[in-house]
Formats: structure tokens, sequence, C-alpha cells
């Protein structure tokens, strides 16, 4: 049988109504080079069963398994080493790929393809979360400075030599999104579509969890330097002024009177200028 485009991952705990419209969302796309694998951490709310009735449903389930497990992201690692597919995607119970995405997909070889993400919050309107088409400190350091692993198709030769860090529990997939594209320099290239409707409500939605354990692994893995330029450029953010720097940095007058944030800016980029990513694809 030949190996899938495609591997679609999907982690589930106890939340059989989103799995019911995650695994609808994918039987609707026309796409039909892929491979599903469900893991699903021993539920006891029916969801089980769904599974069981969607393998009668459809041949492109290739496996499951429902046990107890530490976490979302030993789960992905549990899907990722029954995968084949060429690149792999994760999405989670309650996320829903938008019709026939897939086919609008261009799977090219390159090595991280991203798209947006619809965000369907608890309490507010849905919006779409735009990401850039290249990386840059500032958007590393920034509050928005996330791509939603559920935006991501990544090739299979980056979990080769590493999976997702299990002693985090909300940053890993960022983590790998950092190695490979900054660190590790892979290609990538940012597409113009929204791939998924994203459930706002999981964990990864708190912000102060989550820049407590970016700062956590940033302080235990990259120069001392920049760890404290980070530190600044995140108390710079929450003044409210952060979102201004990219448009304002663009002026003179702003590089003359705003010395000390040109500075703070020089320290993350001094570090990165050995980490520089390759040129993207148009």
């Amino acid at each position: 049988m030949p190996r899938p485009t495609l591997s679609i991952i999907t982690v589930n705990y106890n939340n059989n109504k989103g799995l019911i419209a995650t695994l609808n969302s994918i039987k609707n796309q026309r796409f039909t080079s892929y491979e599903h694998i469900i893991i699903d951490a021993d539920s006891s709310d029916g969801s089980k069963e769904t599974i069981v009735a969607y393998s009668q449903e459809t041949s492109h389930l290739s496996y499951w398994v429902s046990e107890k497990d530490n976490g979302i992201y030993d789960g992905m690692n549990k899907g990722i080493e029954h995968a084949s597919g060429e690149y792999l995607y994760f999405l989670n119970s309650g996320d829903c790929l938008l019709e026939d995405i897939l086919l609008q997909i261009p799977f090219d070889g390159t090595q991280y393809i991203y798209g947006n993400i619809k965000v369907i919050p608890v309490n507010e309107k849905p919006w779409v979360w735009t990401y850039p088409d290249t990386f840059d400190t500032f958007f590393l350091a920034n509050n928005k400075g996330w791509i939603s692993q559920q935006a991501c198709f990544i090739h299979r030769s980056l979990f080769a030599n590493y999976q997702y860090d299990t002693n985090y529990r909300i940053i890993s997939d960022w983590i790998h999104a950092v190695r490979s594209i900054l660190f590790e320099k892979c290609t990538y290239k940012h597409i113009p579509l929204t791939i998924v409707e994203y459930d706002g409500g999981g964990e990864s939605s708190n912000y102060d969890r989550t820049w407590t354990e970016r700062k956590r692994w940033i302080k235990e893995n990259v120069d001392e330097t920049f760890f404290q330029a980070f530190t600044e450029l995140e108390a710079f953010r929450e003044t409210g002024l952060g979102d201004l720097v990219p448009l304002l940095n663009q002026t003179h007058k702003f590089k003359k009177r705003i010395k000390k944030v040109i500075i703070l800016l020089y320290k993350i980029n001094s570090f990165f200028s050995f980490h520089q990513p390759k040129q993207t694809e148009k």
C-alpha cells in the first residue's frame, strides 16, 4: 500500500461531542491521500463507542487506541510513532477542518507549511488568526507569537530526531516549531488560507500559563542575554504598546527617540543572527 501524503492525528479525552464534530469535518473532505490515527486517553463519556462506529464507516482509520497517558503531548507522540504519512497534522477533538481545505494544501516537500485558524472562543465572537509570512524575533517574543499546531502541516523528517517534550503541558508544539524553523533552519512557508475552526477553550488559551512555560524553556535553553531581553520585551508588551513596535520601528523618529527599545531589539536579534531561517518560498 503506498504511503499516504498525510497522517491526521487526533488526541481525545472525554470530549465525545467535540470528537464527533472533528470526525465529521474529516469525513467531509474530498482529499483521499490520508490516514487517520486516534489516540484516546481512556475516555468514559462514550468517545470509545464513537471511535468504534467511525472505524466501521471509513477505511482511513489506520490505528486507534484508548488507554491512559501522561497528557496531550504523550498522546501526540504515540500518534507520531504510528504515522506513515509524508506530512503529519494534529487535529484534536473539538477542532474542525474547513470544508475541502485539504485539497488546497500544497504538499510540495516544504518542511513546515502553515495557514491561518478561525478561533472559536467560549464567550466571544469567532475571529481569524492570520499568521505572518516569516518568523522574526518580535513575533517569537510577542503574546501573539504562537502558531497553532492545527494550522501546521509538518514534514515527518522533523520528528526523526525529537518528538514533543512531555515535560511541558502547553508549549511543546511551540518548542518544536522554534527548534525546527529558527534553530535547525528547516524550510517553511505560510499559505493564505484558513485551515481550521479552533476550539478556543483549550488549555493552551491560558496565556499566563503559556508564558510561564515559555520563559522556563527559554531560560533553560538559550543564552542568558537573550532571556533577559525577552523578559524586558514581555514587560514592554504588557504596557499595551507592544503591537506598535513593528509599525513604528520603520520610522526615523521612532528609532531616534525610543533608543532603549532599539537596543532591546538588537539584543534579541544578536541571538538569532546565528539562527536565520531559510528564504521562504512565495
